[in-house]
């Protein structure tokens, strides 16, 4: 481990808003330097990191549903105004939520209406 998942992160994320550079050509490059140092095994956290500091500057969202089973509604149904222009949705099953429902936004706020969640504070 040369330098933390911060640096790869914020390294990678320069380069790619400032769009001087294809994004093969950044790829190719950072699988190139990852594996120079010894880092492949950290390359889906850089990249986590590196989306994440890329929606904080340019202040879009990353919305995480998660349900024990297929949502009947679309995500962006379910959500309604809270999605804007760049926001990005995905929907995720997890059986041992057992009901409900969960949102992650950004990884960084969470709110938990699930079955497991209410079980879990009560007797957690």
């Amino acid at each position: 481990m040369k330098y933390s998942v911060h640096y790869y992160a914020k390294a990678i994320a320069e380069v790619v808003a400032s769009k001087k550079v294809s994004a093969a050509q950044i790829e190719r490059n950072f699988a190139a330097i990852l594996k120079k140092n010894g880092d492949e095994s950290r390359a889906g956290k850089i990249v986590r990191e590196a989306e994440r500091l890329l929606r904080r500057k340019d202040g879009t969202k990353k919305i995480v549903l998660a349900s024990a089973r297929p949502l009947k509604k679309s995500a962006k149904e379910i959500l309604g105004g809270m999605l804007g222009s760049g926001d990005a949705c995905e929907t995720a099953i997890r059986p041992e939520l057992i009901a409900g429902i969960t949102v992650a936004i950004n990884d960084e706020f969470r709110f938990d209406g699930s079955l497991k969640g209410k079980i879990d504070k009560m007797f957690g």
